[in-house]
């Protein structure tokens, strides 16, 4: 696999988010319903193994009280779909819970809201945290937004646009 130069994959992340905007501009932020059964298994945080774990034992079921956001196309630097499905984001609230940090820098870290898509709050009311895609071996574009209220937010495009899931 050929290695990037860091000011490439700077380049290529600004273009994608630059794209996303673009295809983005007439719906702004989306709030999600609650979700029902999925149509697929969704995916949560690595397991031990570094592999994507599986929130469901099989197609149709869930996790009680799982938070899904349905039919999610996350797009890797290259802007090529890297995964699609339902994506389960209560195994990434229960390691948050459990005090459990992902490897990434940023996870548990201050969101600043730069974008102003999220309600303006004081610095420091935000704190993001990596959701992990199957298929991409870095921390990829998913984060998960937690406000001190206990909203959360979920990005499948590292920040150009959210879903209100609680």
């Amino acid at each position: 696999m050929k290695r990037r130069s860091p000011i490439s994959l700077v380049v290529a992340v600004l273009l994608l988010v630059a794209g996303l905007l673009w295809f983005n501009r007439e719906t702004g932020p989306t709030a999600i319903p609650p979700a029902e059964a999925p149509a697929g298994a969704p995916f949560g945080p690595p397991a031990a193994g570094g592999e994507p774990s599986a929130a469901a034992a099989a197609p149709g079921a869930t996790a009680s009280g799982a938070l899904l956001v349905r039919d999610v196309a996350v797009r890797d630097v290259d802007g090529r779909v890297a995964w699609r499905g339902d994506v389960d984001l209560a195994p990434v609230l229960e390691r948050i819970e459990d005090g459990v940090r992902d490897p990434h820098r940023n996870d548990g870290g201050i969101f600043g809201n730069r974008e102003g898509l999220l309600p303006e709050q004081r610095r420091g009311y935000y704190r993001e945290y990596v959701v992990r895609t199957p298929g991409i071996d870095h921390a990829g574009p998913q984060r998960l937004i937690v406000g001190e209220g206990g909203e959360l937010y979920y990005t499948a495009d590292h920040y150009a646009s959210f879903r209100r899931v609680r």
